[in-house]
C-alpha cells in the first residue's frame, strides 16, 4: 500500500483576487498531480465562512484564532511544508508557518521566483533565519515551483521506498 503524505501549503496568496487565481489554478493543481499526496489547504473554507468573505467581512479575534489554531493543526498531521517565500520579504504568517513546522521536525520546502534581493547574506534567497529553518528541516529552498515540488516527489520516494 502507498504512503501518503500530506502536505501544507504555506503562502499569502489567498488575500488577493491574482493571488487566488494563482493559487487555484497553478499551485494547488500542480501540488495535486503529485502522486501519493493528499494536499492541506489552510485557505480552503466552508461555505459560511466563505460567504462572509467573500463580503469582505472583517474577523473577530475570536475567529482569527480559530484559523490560526486550525492552521497549526494542519501542520501537525502534515509531512511536508510547502512554503511561497515570494514578496520584498516573505509574508510573515507563512515565516510563522515554517518556524513551527521546522520546529515540529515536518519537511519544509520553500520556492521563490521573485527575482528582488530578500537574503542578507550572498547565496541565500530569503532571511537567513527562514532560510536556515527550512534547511534544518532537511528541505531547500527552490527558485521554481517545479524544482521544489520534484525535490518533495524525491524526498517521498527516498524516505518510503517508492
Amino acid at each position: 500500500m502507498e504512503k501518503r503524505l500530506n502536505l501544507y501549503m504555506a503562502s499569502p496568496l489567498g488575500f488577493t483576487e491574482e493571488g487566488r487565481l494563482y493559487y487555484k489554478t497553478v499551485l494547488l493543481r500542480k501540488a495535486r498531480e503529485l502522486e501519493g499526496v493528499n494536499v492541506l489547504d489552510p485557505w480552503e473554507m466552508d461555505g459560511k465562512k466563505k460567504e462572509k468573505e467573500d463580503k469582505k467581512h472583517v474577523l473577530s479575534k475570536c475567529e482569527a484564532m480559530e484559523i490560526g489554531g486550525r492552521n497549526f493543526y494542519l501542520i501537525d498531521i502534515s509531512h511536508v511544508v510547502l512554503a511561497n517565500l515570494n514578496g520584498t520579504d516573505p509574508d510573515s504568517g507563512t515565516c510563522i508557518e515554517i518556524g513551527y513546522a521546522a520546529h515540529a521536525r515536518k519537511l519544509v520546502v520553500g520556492y521563490r521566483t521573485d527575482y528582488r534581493m530578500a537574503g542578507e547574506v550572498d547565496g541565500m534567497k530569503v532571511n537567513l533565519q527562514v532560510e536556515s529553518a527550512i534547511r534544518r528541516s532537511g528541505g531547500a529552498v527552490f527558485d521554481t515551483l517545479e524544482k521544489s515540488l520534484s525535490f518533495i516527489r524525491e524526498w517521498k520516494e527516498h524516505k518510503y521506498g517508492e
